[in-house]
């Protein structure tokens, strides 16, 4: 009997191992816990109006069209799908990454980019009023001089905004916390590990840094001479997806900084996110 009772407790914590690592959504995640980023990965084309979901194999299902100008795009732990509808003001939400949509906030002020904390909490950047709140209970958390043009939450839920304008990226809400400087910040990803990804968005040359978890650290170029870095989005083994907007095109930046075309043919394309697991 207690050997049955072993081996069922063995059964169990893979159960839960294998569950953790991208067979189900991550519901058992805590407070804080990084969740394994993997494909499907989700791709907006803002002029286009598309919203697109690609597998490893670049095989891609579109899951919406004829949209205003949809351009932020974020996942959570239920492997739910959020975009924010730029023209519409609206936020949509995908579940379990299918279609049709529902929308999850409306009579939004210009909704830029989106972001979810470990709990499965909605963040949205407003360029109109140039503020980030959070969704379900319309919590004001940032205010700003400019608009935020990069939202992300890192290890233990910390929040990563950038400035465009200011050229700043925050490790807080505000200016009062760790900062680092990078010129036109136009998106943020974060790898397994935590680590944050910054792009620097120039139309002929641009770049994306990485930074530590807690704080910035020393800035390491990780990629370069990009056209229009827009989108970024780090795989389970640190492979880095990057929608070249200049090119019409995603690259992929190999975890050891080899550079190559994964897909061509993007109209528009504006933000990525993989799926969380």
């Amino acid at each position: 009997m207690k050997n049955s009772k072993i081996i069922m407790t063995v059964i169990a914590a893979i159960g839960l191992l294998l569950g953790a690592c991208g067979r189900e959504a991550g519901r058992a995640l805590r407070q804080g816990q990084l969740p394994v980023f993997d494909f499907p990965i989700y791709l907006t084309e803002g002029a286009a109006g598309r919203v697109w979901k690609i597998d490893k194999d670049k095989n891609k299902t579109l899951l919406a069209e004829g949209l205003s100008d949809p351009r932020g795009v974020v996942t959570d732990r239920f492997q739910n799908v959020y975009v924010a509808e730029y023209g519409a003001g609206r936020v949509l939400k995908f579940p379990a990454g299918s279609s049709p949509f529902t929308v999850l906030a409306e009579g939004l002020s210009s909704p830029s980019v989106v972001a979810t904390d470990s709990f499965g909490e909605v963040y949205v950047a407003q360029d109109g009023l140039k503020t980030v709140s959070r969704i379900s209970d319309k919590k004001l958390f940032g205010a700003y001089a400019s608009v935020a043009s990069a939202l992300a939450f890192g290890v233990d839920d910390i929040p990563l905004v950038g400035l465009f304008n200011e050229n700043k990226v925050f490790w807080s809400w505000t200016a009062e916390g760790p900062t680092a400087s990078i010129q036109s910040p136009n998106n943020i990803a974060i790898d397994g590990t935590g680590r944050v990804y910054v792009a620097k968005a120039d139309p002929l040359a641009g770049e994306i840094y990485r930074y530590n978890q807690r704080e910035p650290g020393e800035a390491q170029l990780v990629a370069n001479n990009l056209l229009g870095p827009t989108g970024i989005a780090i795989d389970l083994v640190g492979n880095m997806f990057v929608v070249e907007q200049g090119a019409n095109r995603i690259v992929l930046v190999t975890y050891d900084g080899k550079k190559f075309e994964w897909m061509t043919g993007i109209e528009d394309g504006q933000y990525l996110a993989f799926t969380q697991y």
